[in-house]
């Protein structure tokens, strides 16, 4: 393949979580997810899709999104579109915008690993891709290992083992995890999985048959050995939770038969990306595993399929991976309406000793700066902040303002140079990547961000990553109170990250919300 300049260059991949990664007006790396721009969560940009009730597209929408694409690329002369599961309809209608593009197939493991190492810093690594499925050419893996070396990716040999299914299909069996309408798809059950197994205990007599389900993959095999019916929301209450953390706790197993031989063997770091990365539970059992043989565990923001077009850059451009990628997704798509709602809503100025005095009154604020962020996690520009130390926040939220499941945790936010204090085998987790227990002095006095068996997604936080929340944890500890603040991502339930000012101003019209914080002033409801 010919040289190319970066600003020459976008990739797009077209299924589940479709994005776009291209360089911008301002020579800046950009990743835009489709699911921000179309309202759709998980979102497919591929035509082949079409008719989806959840997550398909249509023609207008893809224009739609091309266009502004186009219209935010440093160069619209584009040279080569490197893509993943685009069929011929859509690289027509590609062309139409790129004319002078050749386009160039990509494997999605490959492209995974390239998102993971060549952001992680790291000179040598293991690197693991680990989710349901994707096409490298004429096949489909579910999980591929490689070692990265300088900047090269060399594969290795491995067993294509499969945890990212059987693990999501687990939900189904679940009343208190399936859905009965259609405003869900089944990709949130993994999510889900994980966050009611806090609420059972591993049944013995059912690890072996899980083995064997990790194996087999055949759920109605798996619900005769454990005799229960293969139906739809079959199972409830203490069966439910059972369920989960059994299945958790052999996912974990199985996770480590792919991991651990290989880390013996090589002796180094380790990046972990694909869906399953996302499981936090086991990335932090994997970095207390890793920190005793003086090793470390690095996960990207974007580890799921919406990392899959940056991968595919870097791949071409692995001195990019330098540029940090956290805060560079879709902008604000109506900026232009701003003043109008300026002018309709109450508002005071900005400052941070207001937002402490509000997050202490026990109101919840929404933030919507900047651009998005890039991965499934809100971590500060899309976000709803309020103050854990209320015993029944965590309830409020669910029921009043996200309008999601009961058993559902949410994240602390803490200084970097305090998580020794707060928490048990911490690690910088810029992402919410890592799940530390809260040590046990803290845990009713910020008891919403404390999760069932004690787990907490922690993010954490300096100046540089995001000065606001670095400024009013700052002040909360000046205060006298517990530098730590409860962070959501800036959605409701069944929609992904907004990204309007339109959409943020209905949840605070609409649910329990109090305030909106955008640019440098806090709007009140109406």
């Amino acid at each position: 393949m010919q040289n190319y300049n970066p600003n020459e260059v976008i990739s797009i991949y077209g299924s589940h979580d479709a994005s776009i990664t291209f360089i911008d007006k301002n020579n800046t790396i950009r990743v835009y997810e489709y699911e921000r721009f179309v309202k759709k969560r998980y979102a497919m940009f591929s035509s082949r899709f079409d008719g989806w009730d959840l997550m398909g597209s249509n023609q207008n929408e893809r224009i739609q999104f091309l266009t502004h694409i186009k219209n935010n690329l440093n160069n619209t002369n584009i040279k080569l579109i490197l893509y993943l599961e685009l069929n011929d309809d859509d690289k027509n209608l590609i062309k139409s915008f790129f004319p002078n593009a050749e386009f160039v197939l990509m494997k999605h493991h490959f492209s995974h690993a390239a998102s993971g190492y060549y952001t992680s810093k790291f000179k040598k690594s293991l690197i693991f891709s680990v989710d349901g499925g994707g096409w490298d050419f004429n096949l489909v893996y579910t999980t591929r290992a490689y070692l990265g070396e300088g900047d090269k990716i060399n594969e290795l040999n491995c067993q294509n083992y499969d945890f990212g299914n059987p693990y999501s299909a687990i939900g189904w069996l679940i009343s208190e995890i399936s859905p009965e309408h259609k405003t869900e798809h089944s990709l949130t059950n993994a999510g889900k999985v994980m966050g009611l197994c806090a609420y059972g205990k591993v049944r013995n007599e059912w690890i072996e048959h899980f083995e064997s389900y990790y194996v087999n993959k055949n759920l109605e095999s798996l619900c005769s050995s454990l005799g229960i019916k293969c139906e739809k929301n079959v199972l409830s209450g203490q069966d439910s939770f059972d369920v989960s953390t059994t299945s958790q706790y052999v996912f974990e197993r199985k996770m480590n038969e792919l991991v651990i031989p290989f880390v013996n063997e090589y002796k180094t770091n380790v990046v972990l990306v694909g869906g399953c990365a996302l499981n936090v539970l086991y990335n932090q059992k994997l970095h207390e595993y890793l920190k005793k043989l003086n090793l470390e565990l690095y996960v990207p923001s974007n580890p799921n399929d919406c990392g899959l077009s940056y991968g595919m850059f870097l791949t071409m451009f692995p001195n990019l991976g330098t540029q940090e990628i956290c805060y560079s997704g879709i902008e604000i798509l109506d900026a232009e309406l701003y003043d109008k709602f300026l002018s309709e809503y109450p508002n005071e100025d900005l400052t941070v000793d207001k937002i402490v005095q509000y997050l202490k009154q026990g109101k919840i604020l929404g933030l919507v700066n900047g651009h998005s962020e890039v991965g499934p996690r809100a971590l500060g520009n899309r976000s709803i902040i309020c103050d854990p130390s209320f015993p029944n926040m965590k309830d409020i939220l669910n029921a009043k303002v996200k309008f999601r499941e009961w058993f559902r945790p949410f994240a602390p936010v803490c200084r970097l140079q305090d998580i020794e204090k707060y928490f048990e085998n911490p690690k910088e987790s810029n992402y919410m990547s890592y799940a530390p227990m809260i040590k046990s002095e803290y845990t009713d006095r910020v008891k919403s961000i404390v999760h069932e068996d004690n787990t907490t997604r922690l993010q954490t936080t300096t100046s540089k990553t995001h000065n606001l929340f670095n400024e009013i944890l700052n002040k909360l500890d000046e205060l006298g109170h517990i530098p730590i603040i409860l962070n959501t991502s800036f959605n409701i339930k069944g929609l992904p990250i907004l990204t309007r000012y339109e959409d943020a101003f209905y949840v605070l019209e609409n649910t329990e919300l109090d305030f909106l914080v955008i640019k440098n002033k806090i709007f009140k409801n109406k």
